[in-house]
């Protein structure tokens, strides 16, 4: 298995589905005389879990982690530097693409321009979770890459995002803010009013 496969995984949950994974297929190949490998068959029940079960309710408690997947829309609220050294700020449609299992979560962003066009996109490289300090949410961060716009004149650049993951009972929903070492200048900017929308992770570019 890959480095940190298990890493959103209840330590102590993760522990006692093994034990008595164990036990059980033990018992079954002694009974029925079966020649199987009961850490093969654990394996092939962890990863299972890990890339199909684990959504469902009777696998979600084995994970610490919340279901962010899915398609969420709302706004960018941008900031920069032009030319000339004057900040230049707007706001744009944005949108961001969840991909998940349980052990790994993915995040592509674009936005769409005013004309109607899209951005390049964003595409994460890594990925940090931790619960927000009351317990309620969640906290996402990542480095991310851009490939930039020969057209528009935008280079290739990294970023880093900070995102807050709300989920309410009712609608999920992201928040939060990023920078970038986009040349010349830095920009930054913070999201507004993202939310879930759809299953739908088909992207737009």
């Amino acid at each position: 298995m890959e480095k940190d496969y298990l890493k959103y995984y209840h330590p102590k949950f993760l522990i006692g589905l093994v034990i008595m994974g164990f036990v059980l297929i033990y018992l079954a190949k002694q009974s029925l005389g079966l020649s199987i490998s009961v850490f093969g068959i654990l394996t092939l029940l962890i990863t299972l879990i890990t890339k199909y079960l684990w959504r469902y309710k009777l696998f979600k408690w084995l994970f610490w982690v919340d279901d962010f997947s899915g398609r969420y829309e709302g706004k960018l609220i941008y900031q920069y530097k032009d030319d000339k050294g004057e900040i230049q700020t707007g706001e744009l449609e944005h949108v961001k693409i969840v991909s998940q299992s349980g052990s790994q979560i993915n995040v592509s962003s674009f936005t769409k321009k005013v004309d109607g066009s899209l951005s390049s996109p964003s595409i994460n490289k890594g990925m940090y979770v931790e619960t927000t300090q009351d317990g309620q949410h969640y906290n996402l961060i990542y480095n991310y890459h851009n490939e930039g716009s020969t057209e528009q004149g935008f280079p290739p650049h990294y970023g880093t995002e900070v995102v807050k993951f709300i989920n309410d009972g009712k609608e999920k929903r992201l928040s939060g803010r990023y920078f970038t070492n986009r040349s010349p200048y830095q920009t930054k900017g913070e999201f507004k009013d993202l939310k879930w929308t759809s299953n739908n992770k088909k992207h737009d570019f």
